[in-house]
């Protein structure tokens, strides 16, 4: 298993150790329509259902892991693990109740940074996925088979980020055309509203 070390460690139980093992070969980036904190949702997925990412993410840009990255979690549908053995590693973002904002500057470079981690020690290549078995880089709704019944996660304007800054910013900082930040200081998480949140997805290995 391999563990991210920009990630705090919230491992979860069993199914870090029972479920099968992966090679990564695309990140795919979630919202999870909820304005939790990482712990929230470390809490959702090891009390309330038998799903789970492999990360999750707060407004505050702060990252934990709950399963290692060559374990398959269970929140891209078709791309958790392929017959080959192949995978996507996915991080569940903290967002409002519809998912229609934007990532803040916090989680962005967050997301940055364990974007040019997966780049780095797994080779996930540095492009967007062509196709849902294409090595690379996406977000949720890219591909149908990341979705059981289809998804709108996530929202427009964090489409727009991924493609106009996320993923631009991996590419630029693993080929070493721009040098690593410094992340922001932490906001507070906003006071969270415990509304279950639309899980839209995903039941699939």
């Amino acid at each position: 298993m391999a563990w991210y070390p920009g990630a705090i460690r919230m491992e979860l139980q069993p199914e870090s150790d029972s479920q099968p093992a992966i090679i990564p070969t695309q990140f795919v980036l979630h919202s999870i329509a909820a304005p939790w904190t990482k712990e929230r949702t470390f809490e959702f997925w090891r009390d309330s259902t038998n799903l789970e990412s492999h990360f999750g993410q707060s407004f505050d840009g702060s990252i934990a892991q709950y399963i290692g990255t060559e374990t398959r979690a269970d929140a891209t549908y078709l791309a958790n693990r392929r017959p080959d053995g192949t995978g996507a590693v996915a991080i569940e973002t903290a967002s409002n109740l519809d998912h229609t904002d934007p990532w803040t500057a916090a989680q962005v470079e967050g997301l940055i940074s364990l974007g040019v981690w997966l780049h780095q020690r797994h080779g996930i290549p540095l492009r967007i996925c062509r196709t849902a078995a294409d090595p690379g880089y996406g977000y949720h709704r890219l591909h149908a088979d990341w979705a059981l019944g289809g998804t709108a996660c996530p929202g427009d304007a964090r489409v727009k980020q991924f493609r106009e800054v996320i993923f631009p910013g991996i590419v630029a900082r693993a080929t070493g055309a721009q040098p690593p930040t410094p992340p922001p200081p932490p906001t507070p998480d906003p006071a969270p509203r415990y509304r279950r949140p639309r899980i839209y997805r995903w039941i699939g290995a």
